[in-house]
């Protein structure tokens, strides 16, 4: 499946913008340091349930990395930062990291958390990857050429989520999101997703996902003379949910995105049996079985693998071009960030990655998810991949089940 790429951030808080301004930045730990690697991922928040997976992916990349001798003769360093689903803590937590003098960060997960922060980040001077962010914005949000995201873009998602509705029969449909930086494009490329298809739109309208409650939200859908409803969202979700269910609509006429896709959803229910036949969308979370064995390996406990092969991918992309560079200052590890997807040799770990470096022969890191990431440049050297695996699943029997993927690519 093919499409086209179409071509506020927000505010940091001033005295977080002075400490960052303060801090050394990705440069001048020196070229020949050891590379010292922070993520600002959820451990607390909305999107907690994220944050195993995509955390145990950093941390599994690093392991083999220094498994492998390291980058550059020296192992990487991991420090931690907790997005929290906070922009002011969000800030904070970047600031820290920036002041302990990181070379690179993976993260934010959510498109509101990276606007809050991606400012401060990059006009230090450091690289920032995010696993996670799918909103559309970022595409050209400026960002010095220090800001990568290794997750496709909702360009192609929402496509795909509209394609779900009209196919299992749905002809008027209700779409809400929450009124941020990730919600609303993703809502008009949804709306306009399903026009496309011949729908006809019973709602289109956003909201805000701090309220107390979302009984109003849930009032204007069920009034809509809709026969389905579109709900995108992070965990705020479940509330919009569990009103629709409460008001009489059938869960198989629910349909979601990734900011609720996973078994976790559930934990919000009774019992994961009232979402029988609800239906999402996410970037796949299917993963090579050797994958998927070593990431249980490091960390039995996950329950849901989203994001994970992204993060891995993040922190391996990290590595590997500071070893191409030779270098590990976060302009020379920005300036290899697309190249060491788009060389001659393919291949999937750092050790073998960096086996074809270290013979002078280029490289295509090949994504943990499978297949190319071929990041492409599409602002100011920051890149993004040119393709994606979207993935549509559904509650079956009181567990969460992928029903198909989509691959789409991104054309200039």
């Amino acid at each position: 499946m093919m499409f086209r790429r179409k071509s506020k951030a927000a505010a940091a808080l001033a005295a977080v913008a002075l400490v960052a301004a303060a801090c050394g930045g990705g440069d001048e730990a020196g070229s020949d340091s050891a590379l010292k690697l922070g993520y600002l991922l959820p451990e607390t928040g909305q999107l907690a349930f994220l944050g195993p997976p995509m955390i145990s992916g950093v941390q599994l990349a690093v392991q083999e990395i220094n498994d492998a001798g390291g980058v550059l003769g020296n192992p990487v360093e991991v420090l931690s930062g907790d997005e929290a689903g906070d922009a002011g803590r969000a800030a904070e937590e970047a600031s820290r990291l920036l002041a302990a003098d990181v070379q690179a960060i993976v993260g934010a997960a959510a498109t509101g958390m990276t606007m809050a922060v991606i400012e401060n980040v990059t006009s230090a001077g450091v690289v920032q990857c995010s696993p996670s962010n799918t909103g559309i914005g970022l595409t050209t949000q400026p960002d010095n050429g220090y800001y990568f995201r290794t997750a496709p873009s909702d360009v192609l998602q929402a496509p795909v989520l509209a394609d779900l509705v009209v196919n299992a029969g749905y002809t008027n449909v209700a779409v809400v999101a929450r009124a941020d930086d990730y919600g609303v494009p993703f809502l008009e490329e949804t709306v306009a997703g399903l026009e496309a298809r011949g729908a006809g739109i019973a709602l289109s309208e956003s909201y805000d996902p701090e309220a107390g409650t979302f009984d109003s939200v849930v009032d204007a859908m069920v009034g809509s003379g809709a026969d389905a409803y579109v709900v995108i969202s992070f965990v705020e979700g479940a509330q919009i949910v569990q009103g629709l269910l409460a008001a009489g609509v059938a869960a198989n006429e629910i349909f979601g995105a990734d900011g609720i896709a996973g078994a976790a959803f559930a934990d919000n229910f009774p019992s994961a049996d009232v979402l029988e036949g609800m239906r999402v969308t996410a970037p796949t979370a299917i993963v090579p079985p050797d994958f998927e064995a070593r990431l249980l390996a490091f960390n039995p406990d996950l329950v849901d693998f989203l994001f994970a092969p992204n993060a891995y991918d993040c922190a391996n992309l990290i590595a590997l071009s500071a070893v191409a560079a030779g270098s590990t200052a976060s302009a020379d590890i920005r300036d290899n960030m697309i190249a060491v997807t788009q060389g001659d040799n393919a291949c999937t770990t750092f050790a073998e990655c960096k086996g074809f470096l270290d013979d002078g022969q280029t490289i295509a890191y090949q994504s943990a998810v499978g297949g190319p990431l071929n990041m492409i440049e599409v602002r100011e050297g920051g890149g993004e991949p040119s393709r994606g695996i979207i993935e549509t699943s559904e509650w079956k029997g009181g567990e969460f089940v992928s029903t198909g993927t989509v691959a789409g690519d991104l054309v200039g």
